[in-house]
């Protein structure tokens, strides 16, 4: 018998904040949040925009508690009759160049808003006369600002989301909040002057969760995801000792991730119980950085690359491989997969990859993976090949 008994509560995606009353440690900062924009359900939605930033490192419960905040904000005002919804934009997979953030955006409030051929400003227009005209307004939370702000700085997002209302200076433009989500503040720096008065100062802290914050956690996700019995009280705190410990340093994500792996370990030994050796076996093959939401939410052509350089690796059976190689390889993989060219260069996916720590990028003649072990890589891929093979034979 399998130790889980819904394996998706511990995924990275799985939308807690649908089955929870409450976020648990997070409650300031949810207090926090109730006082800078509760008021705005005390003037039936009528407020000019606000703007409020999110800082703390990852795996600190910022994701979770701002789309949990963001339901019960959107429930309360639907109880009393006020149209407001709450919308969750993640700039690292939802956003990339200007006008396509802005697609993205409007085809989540309501799809017909734009075409292909209308400017950001159009489609601006187009967004603003449909919420006066529905009576709606929208409380948007706008995360990963700090790897975005790093990679398309020129976009100008922050400029445009935190002056919405000088769109229609004479009143609220319907847009009632945008809350921003950082893992620190160190992208202040890469602002221009106008895009850093716009934005403020203002934030709400997020620190790493401790020892006895990941305990909690985890044995709730532990209930929600294994059979009772399968697990026990020190495996929970060997996963949060190991999690608070440097240079995770309290990531509640390496945390779901390391308590995943280990009952998937016992589950395919076909043991029924999760074991401290099972956690320490795989504290020391995954990389703490290195999530399943990290590769599960790469672009599926860029997950085609990353398959490419472990091939490549392991092939060549060395530390690392050239771009020239890895190139030669993923030709291979996109053949596999009926593709005649990827949309972007492989050196752009490369150095994505790179950018977001999965991979090791020393020189174009020196690209690896150094945090993980590659069967271990290479057998998660795998189980993602089904699924891409059917995505791109229906695209």
């Amino acid at each position: 018998m399998s130790v889980f008994s819904n394996r998706e509560c511990l995924s990275p995606n799985y939308p807690i904040e649908r089955y929870w009353k409450n976020i648990p440690h997070r409650n300031t900062q949810i207090k926090n949040l109730w006082d800078f924009y509760g008021d705005i359900l005390d003037k039936k939605g009528d407020s000019f925009l606000r703007r409020l930033q999110i800082i703390g490192p990852a795996g600190s419960g910022k994701t979770c508690t701002l789309k949990y905040f963001g339901k019960k904000f959107e429930e309360e005002a639907h109880k009393n009759d006020i149209n407001i919804d709450h919308i969750y934009m993640n700039l690292k997979f939802e956003g990339g160049r200007r006008i396509v953030f802005y697609r993205n955006l409007l085809s989540k409030v309501e799809p017909g808003l734009f075409s292909m051929n209308l400017s950001v400003e159009e489609m601006l227009r187009n967004l603003f006369d449909y919420l006066e005209r529905k009576g709606r307004s929208l409380l948007l939370t706008i995360d990963e600002l700090d790897y975005y702000v790093k990679h398309f700085k020129d976009e100008q997002i922050v400029y445009d989301l935190t002056r919405l209302n000088e769109f229609i200076p004479d009143r609220p433009c319907g847009i009632v909040g945008v809350t921003f989500l950082a893992r620190d503040d160190a992208f202040h720096k890469l602002l221009d002057l106008a895009e850093l008065s716009s934005l403020g100062r203002l934030y709400i802290e997020f620190k790493p969760y401790t020892p006895i914050q990941l305990e909690n956690i985890l044995t709730l996700r532990a209930r929600d995801a294994l059979h009772f019995g399968t697990y026990s009280d020190e495996v929970i705190e060997l996963i949060a000792d190991i999690t608070s410990q440097p240079p995770i340093n309290g990531d509640l994500r390496y945390a779901l991730d390391l308590l995943l792996y280990s009952a998937n370990l016992a589950d395919n030994q076909g043991i029924e119980q999760i074991t401290p050796e099972h956690v320490r076996k795989v504290h020391g093959v995954i990389y703490p950085e290195l999530t399943t939401e990290e590769i599960l939410s790469l672009p599926d052509e860029e997950k085609l690359v990353l398959i490419g350089i472990v091939r490549t690796l392991q092939l060549k059976r060395r530390a690392y491989a050239t771009l020239k190689d890895i190139k030669l390889n993923v030709g291979v993989v996109t053949e596999e997969f009926g593709i005649r060219r990827l949309k972007g260069g492989i050196d752009e996916y490369v150095q994505d990859l790179s950018d977001r720590g999965i991979i090791d990028l020393k020189s174009l003649l020196e690209i690896g993976i150094s945090g993980v072990a590659l069967e271990d890589l290479t057998r998660f891929l795998n189980s993602l090949i089904k699924r891409l093979q059917k995505g791109f034979a229906n695209s």
